[in-house]
C-alpha cells in the first residue's frame, strides 16, 4: 500500500508542475532575463549597497537605470552615457525608433529632444521657460490631460508619456505593466490598447505592432507597425485616440487641430497628419520612397516599399513591406518627420533639416522621400 504522504507529495508535485507551465506562457510573453537586472533582495552585495536610493518594488532604480547603455541587457536603450550613440539617416545604426536622450542631455541641446525629468541631473534646465508643451490643449480627447501644466516631464504617468496617464506617479503609472506585457508582433498582435500591458509600448490606448528588437535593425520588412487612420474630416477633434498620432496630440494637440477655420492655425498651415497618401497617388507622393534616392537603403528597391526611416501608418497597424497598394496602409505620422525621445537635430527631427534644399534633392534630407520632385 502506498503511503498516503507519498500520494501527497506526487499529486503536490503534479500541481506545480501545472502552474509553473502556465506561469511560464504568462512570463514568456513578458519581460526576460535575470531578476536582478531590475531587482535586489537585501540590497547587500559583498558588503556594500547595491543602490544608494530608496526604490519600490525592490527595484534597482528608476526607468534610466534599466533603460541606459550600462543597464538591463534585456532593455532597449534610450539614453546613452557611455559614448555618443552612432546615428545614420538612411542606415543601420545602434539607435531604436524613439531616439536616444543622449543629445538632448549634452550642453545647448534642449532643442534636440524631450527634456524629461530624470533622464539626467541636468534635466530639465533653466532653459526651459515654462513646462507646457508646445501645442498643449486641455482635455484633447479620453487621454489629455484636464488641467495646466505645471511639472516638468516625466517618462510616465500624468506628466508623461507611457503608463496610464490618469496616475501622476510614473512608477504607479507603469505598475505591472512589465511583467504583464503581452506579445504584439507581427506574429501574436496582442496589442488592443485596452490595459497599459495591452498597448503599443506601454501607451495607454495605442494600437501597433512592436519590433522585437526596436528597430536597432531595419529594412522594408523589418519594422515597427503604427496604427492610424485617413481622416475623413477636419473636425479639430482626434481622429482616432488609438492612432500614434493621437499620442502625441495628448500633449501638443493645437497641432493636430483643423487648419482651415480654427485660430490655431493661423498664420500658418501645419504639415497633415492623419493623411493617407493614396488620396494624392497620381501626384508626387505615389513615387515614395523616391527611389532615385533612396534605392538601396534599408532595403529599399522599388516605388511603394516601406522605407524605415520615414515611416507611414496603416489602418490595421501592420508590419508592411510595400505600401501605396490600396488605401488606408500609406498614412502620414507626425513620426514620419520626427521622433519621440532625442536626435542630433533640432525638433527631434530624424534628418538634419537645414540639408533639405527644393531643386536639389539629396539622401541627406527625408523630405525627398514623400516630396519626390520637389
Amino acid at each position: 500500500m502506498i503511503n498516503r504522504k507519498y500520494i501527497y507529495l506526487i499529486l503536490y508535485s503534479l500541481i506545480f508542475m501545472f502552474l509553473s507551465f502556465f506561469i511560464n506562457i504568462k512570463i514568456g510573453k513578458a519581460i526576460k532575463g535575470a531578476c536582478s537586472d531590475c531587482h535586489t533582495m537585501h540590497n547587500s552585495q559583498n558588503g556594500t549597497a547595491v543602490v544608494s536610493g530608496l526604490y519600490r518594488a525592490l527595484t534597482t532604480g528608476d526607468c534610466i537605470v534599466c533603460h541606459s547603455d550600462s543597464g538591463s541587457p534585456q532593455a532597449p536603450t534610450v539614453v546613452s552615457k557611455i559614448k555618443e550613440p552612432t546615428y545614420i539617416f538612411g542606415a543601420q545604426d545602434d539607435v531604436t525608433a524613439g531616439g536616444n536622450f543622449y543629445w538632448v542631455i549634452q550642453s545647448g541641446g534642449d532643442a534636440k529632444g524631450h527634456n524629461v525629468n530624470g533622464t539626467d541631473a541636468t534635466l530639465p534646465d533653466g532653459n526651459i521657460n515654462s513646462y507646457t508643451p508646445p501645442g498643449y490643449v486641455q482635455n484633447y480627447g479620453t487621454y489629455g490631460r484636464n488641467h495646466s501644466w505645471d511639472k516638468p516631464l516625466t517618462c510616465a504617468g500624468t506628466y508623461g508619456c507611457h503608463g496610464d496617464p490618469s496616475k501622476e506617479d510614473p512608477f504607479a503609472a507603469l505598475s505591472g505593466a512589465h511583467h504583464g506585457n503581452e506579445l504584439c508582433n507581427s506574429t501574436v498582435r496582442n496589442c488592443d490598447g485596452s490595459t497599459v500591458a495591452k498597448s503599443y509600448r506601454f501607451l495607454l490606448g495605442i494600437k501597433g505592432t512592436e519590433d522585437p528588437d526596436w528597430e536597432l535593425t531595419l529594412s522594408t520588412t523589418d519594422h515597427n507597425g503604427y496604427y492610424a487612420i485617413d481622416a475623413d474630416s477636419d473636425s479639430g477633434s482626434p481622429a482616432d485616440e488609438a492612432s500614434i498620432n493621437y499620442l502625441c496630440g495628448e500633449c501638443h494637440g493645437q497641432f493636430h487641430y483643423e487648419t482651415e477655420s480654427n485660430s490655431y492655425a493661423s498664420p500658418w498651415l501645419r504639415h497633415p497628419t492623419d493623411y493617407d497618401m493614396n488620396n494624392v497617388k497620381s501626384k508626387e507622393y505615389g513615387q515614395y520612397p523616391n527611389t532615385t534616392l533612396f534605392s538601396g537603403k534599408l532595403g529599399v528597391s522599388n516605388t511603394g516599399d516601406y522605407f524605415a526611416e520615414v515611416p507611414v501608418g496603416n489602418k490595421n497597424g501592420a508590419v508592411l513591406s510595400q505600401v501605396l497598394r490600396g488605401g488606408d496602409d500609406a498614412i502620414v505620422l507626425c513620426i514620419s518627420c520626427h521622433r519621440a525621445h532625442a536626435t542630433p537635430y533640432d525638433d527631434i527631427l530624424r534628418w538634419d533639416y537645414s540639408s533639405c534644399t527644393v531643386g536639389s534633392q539629396n539622401a541627406n534630407c527625408g523630405c525627398f522621400a514623400c516630396h519626390t520632385s520637389k
